[in-house]
């Protein structure tokens, strides 16, 4: 009797614990879709190298060299685009849209 209520104990303890790996699976899509969100920088593009152009949003900055910014119109920018890996100048925003504000920047 006691060996059939243990081989039924660990069959639940199996069970239960097979369960616990869904989770994890689940907490990392939930990861994975929070940080596909798209960010958007907005301000005077900044060159602190000379191949390199920043913009900061929620006090972080990006990479945002790819986007392809026009630095001689010298007005501020707003971009949309997904964090994506580390550039040159720190994270970059992938898929990048550019908007021109029209608002002027210091030279």
């Amino acid at each position: 009797m006691r060996i059939l209520l243990g081989g039924a104990a660990l069959f639940a303890l199996g069970v239960s614990l097979a369960g616990c790996g869904d989770a994890g699976v689940s907490g990392a899509k939930a990861a994975e879709t929070a940080a596909a969100e798209p960010i958007t920088a907005v301000g005077c593009p900044k060159a602190p190298q000379a191949s390199c152009l920043t913009l900061v949003a929620d006090g972080k900055t990006y990479d945002v060299t790819a986007a392809g910014i026009d630095m001689s119109r010298s007005v501020a920018v707003s971009v949309t685009g997904t964090p994506g890996p580390a550039g040159a100048c720190g994270p970059t925003l992938t898929q990048a849209r550019v908007e021109y504000t029209g608002l002027q920047c210091k030279r």
